[in-house]
């Protein structure tokens, strides 16, 4: 990559951090529903042409910040490389219990955001993580089964958490990960 293409990434990744943070600020003030595309913009001091070059809508912009928000939690709890086993599948549990109870409290879903959205951009990224890391095994299994794999142990943490999370709290967050880890290592003979 030349110097020239350098400064351009760095201008769209400055550009997407601006139109993110702002997008935080107006739905923290106004919620989500009553954002705007021209709050946006005007907040984070582009045009709405800049806004449409790097996102189709504010629910593509409620995806990226999402995502980038619950990559850094697993960037800070996760190890560097993580791999496919017990210890850092237990990491990983446990990040999402804790995104998933700060949100919901023990209780039911009263949220600015719609909870759907942000919910399936977590999942997603949990499955993604969870075929790289499965990728990476000595016995990788064909693709198609790996992906399934995948989908189906997101799915059981995902699910797991999120009910968890909005009902009143009767096992301690590092209980149900021992659970949901134990189960899956279950159906798992690499763990």
């Amino acid at each position: 990559m030349n110097d020239l293409e350098k400064g351009k990434d760095r201008q769209v990744q400055r550009t997407r951090q601006l139109l993110q943070q702002a997008f935080i600020e107006v739905v923290r003030e106004k919620g989500f529903e009553a954002t705007r595309i021209q709050n946006i913009t005007d907040r984070a001091n582009v045009n709405r042409g800049t806004f449409y070059f790097h996102y189709a809508d504010k629910y593509a912009l409620l995806d990226a910040v999402v995502r980038s928000h619950f990559g850094r939690q697993l960037a800070e709890v996760l190890p560097a490389e993580p791999r496919w086993d017990r210890y850092t599948l237990r990491l990983l549990v446990l990040a999402v219990l804790e995104r998933f109870e700060s949100k919901y409290q023990h209780r039911h879903p009263s949220s600015r955001i719609p909870s759907t959205l942000l919910e399936g951009s977590v999942q997603d990224e949990m499955t993604l993580l969870l075929i790289t890391w499965l990728k990476r095994r000595e016995h990788a299994q064909d693709s198609d089964m790996l992906e399934t794999s995948a989908r189906v142990i997101s799915w059981a943490i995902f699910g797991t958490a999120l009910q968890w999370s909005q009902e009143p709290l009767t096992i301690s967050r590092e209980r149900m990960a021992d659970t949901i880890c134990s189960i899956i290592a279950e159906g798992d003979s690499w763990l």
